[in-house]
């Protein structure tokens, strides 16, 4: 039986940065991968900061365009506010080019990456981990990181966390349509073909979080709703999404360009800090603790950050409330941890719809100079939607 120090369950972002901790210490890693190569299973766009990559990976990360402007629109019925900022230090970036970089780091620091093997089952003596069955023989090592994803299998076998149910899981559709550079400079008022805007979009009844991404000669288009409002509702998520594009306008401008990729995944929405994330010598992060900003969409930054902290403890052994009292140390981890009660609170009831409504009649009162509408919006909304913002805000502090 092959053994290791460390034996790591996914080559995505918590992964290899769990894998590049692990192995910049002197470990001997290994990385299994199910899919044909790293980033091949994915379904999310990716916008992200660059800067925070680099700071952990180092420089030469694989990006699209640089994001000048976000546009974010929220949709009361079929009428949007819309809001336009300028940030800095965002990118696009493609899933498949950008995992197989993060990859190619852990590897030139030690790590060995095996794709196309799939991780069955640890198995388990007193309650530490001893070795990993996977479909092509078995692996011993001192200990075990679970950067699996939502499908998180390996820990649900092990009864290390439950399975995601639809109350605390998003239904996710992407769409990716390829678009020649200068057709989407066009359509999108781009300057250059380096230059690049994202559009995110919030709606109500059903609630639906949507995202689109300007790729060097692409656009991806995604949604996510919660499983169980659909359930509820009966609307399948192709039905959705294909509302959503008409509702947004986005449907007329991919018209007749190819469409390049059709996918979907879950989405977890609860997790930590209430989840458990490990078990004796096995530490869980990234999705498969349900690590995804609810507010920014983000799971890639906590991803990292979750994976380098794994890759720490792994290589000095920490038990598990160590491991946990570090990822509440950690800024991008703690506040998603802090955002969990609004998130829950959002996805209850016709929640998202109040605070939609809420908002845009503010945003049209101040636009007409009306601050009459302004004062009687934050009068009706001063018991059921003020004080939950209220609490937000000092919890975050």
């Amino acid at each position: 039986m092959l053994e290791y120090d460390i034996v790591i369950v996914g080559a995505g972002p918590a992964g290899s940065a769990a894998a590049l901790k692990a192995a910049s210490e002197g470990k001997k890693v290994l990385v299994i991968e199910r899919g044909p190569e790293p980033g091949s299973k994915n379904v999310s766009g990716a916008e992200v900061r660059k800067n925070y990559v680099e700071s952990v990976f180092g420089e030469g990360m694989p990006y699209e365009r640089n994001v000048d402007t976000i546009k974010f629109s929220l949709y009361d019925k079929k009428k949007p506010v819309d809001i336009e900022f300028h940030p800095e230090g965002l990118v696009t970036t493609g899933r498949l080019k950008f995992d197989k970089w993060l990859s190619s780091v852990a590897e030139n620091a030690g790590a060995t990456v095996i794709p196309k093997t799939t991780a069955l089952k640890l198995n388990w003596d007193n309650g530490i981990a001893k070795s990993l069955t996977t479909d092509r023989g078995d692996v011993a090592a001192k200990s075990f990181i679970l950067a699996e994803g939502v499908n998180a299998l390996v820990s649900m076998e092990s009864g290390i966390n439950q399975d995601w149910t639809p109350e605390n899981s998003v239904q996710g559709v992407k769409m990716v349509y390829s678009i020649k550079k200068g057709d989407l400079n066009s359509i999108f008022g781009l300057p250059d073909d380096d230059t690049g805007m994202t559009w995110r979009m919030v709606m109500s009844d059903p609630l639906v979080a949507g995202f689109m991404y300007t790729y060097k000669d692409s656009l991806a288009v995604g949604i996510g709703s919660p499983i169980r409002g659909l359930l509820d509702r009966k609307i399948r998520p192709e039905k959705l999404l294909d509302d959503f594009l008409e509702t947004t306008g986005i449907a007329e401008k991919v018209k007749g360009y190819s469409l390049r990729e059709y996918s979907a995944k879950v989405i977890p929405e609860g997790g930590f800090p209430e989840s458990r994330v490990g078990k004796g010598n096995v530490y869980l992060c990234g999705d498969a603790i349900g690590l995804v900003d609810p507010l920014s969409f983000d799971g890639i930054t906590p991803a990292i950050a979750s994976g380098t902290l794994a890759g720490e403890a792994a290589v000095k052994n920490y038990n598990r409330e160590v491991y946990k009292y570090n990822l509440m140390k950690h800024p991008e981890i703690s506040k998603i941890a802090k955002e969990r009660k609004l998130e829950a609170e959002f996805m209850a009831g016709n929640k998202a719809g109040e605070y939609i409504q809420m908002v845009s009649s503010m945003l049209e009162s101040w636009a007409a100079g009306d601050l009459f509408g302004i004062r009687n919006t934050m009068v009706g909304n001063y018991r059921n939607i003020i004080p939950d913002l209220m609490s937000f805000v000092m919890r975050m502090r």
